[in-house]
């Protein structure tokens, strides 16, 4: 898996601006995925994210997220979100209109197909007409 390649993608909008050089990490909480559509979803390990996403045979998936998308931009299984010693990261499954992560300054990063993109605290990732953003949230 590689590392993220720095082209621009145009015309995405830019995440809210965060300190910048940090990967989102949950530290003793956990990640919140929140969409642009307003739902939420708390991230459990390697989760799917499309219209109606699948794992691929053999794959070991932790949860599947449904998107609503009328316009059909995004893919049955457009994304994978996973978590692991470095931070999050993102991986586009193939998707027909693509994922891209765009940073703090508002460089963008086409994610390509099943390379490894980190996302870093402040960062958007948008995929179809959707988006999310990703919280470290601490535990209560």
């Amino acid at each position: 898996m590689s590392e993220p390649t720095g082209r621009r993608a145009p015309g995405a909008q830019a995440g809210p601006a965060l300190p910048p050089g940090r990967t989102v990490h949950p530290g003793h909480g956990h990640i919140v995925l929140r969409f642009s559509d307003g739902t939420e979803h708390r991230l459990r390990g390697m989760t799917l994210v499309g219209r109606s996403p699948q794992a691929e045979p053999g794959e070991v998936i932790t949860d599947l997220v449904s998107v609503v998308d009328p316009g059909r931009s995004v893919s049955k299984t457009h994304l994978l979100v996973g978590m692991d010693a470095r931070g999050l990261f993102v991986q586009d499954r193939r998707s027909t209109n693509g994922t891209v992560v765009t940073l703090p300054d508002a460089q963008q990063i086409l994610c390509g197909e099943s390379q490894t993109v980190r996302v870093p605290a402040g960062a958007t990732v948008s995929f179809g007409d959707l988006g999310f953003v990703a919280d470290a949230v601490e535990q209560d």
